[in-house]
């Protein structure tokens, strides 16, 4: 049931969809990944809470259809913007990591 909460944006009055041109190349992509993490930074400092979700992104089609978006544009992820429910079990929810140290080197 958790999961399919990624599709009502986890009860979010707000649904962001990040969309990238299908031409651009590995450098564009970062540079939308550190433009996703700032507008979820801007949201805290605004007192709401995001919620990454790549969920969404197995659906583009879905999206396209509805707000008209041509194929020329990946739909890479969705965010969730409102006002946290701390006492929702979604917000509980959290995935294994793994340590840092197991895929990174550091060099002196």
């Amino acid at each position: 049931m958790q999961w399919i909460k990624n599709y009502h944006h986890f009860g979010a009055p707000v649904a962001l969809l990040f969309f990238i041109d299908t031409i651009l190349e590995k450098g564009s992509w970062v540079d939308t990944g550190m433009f996703i993490q700032n507008v979820m930074l801007a949201a805290r400092g605004h007192g709401l809470e995001t919620c990454p979700q790549a969920a969404l992104a197995e659906y583009p089609d879905v999206a396209r259809d509805l707000l008209n978006i041509p194929e020329s544009k990946k739909l890479i992820c969705g965010v969730a913007l409102g006002y946290a429910d701390y006492d929702d079990p979604s917000y509980q929810y959290r995935t294994d990591r793994e340590p840092v140290e197991r895929f990174t080197q550091w060099y002196r």
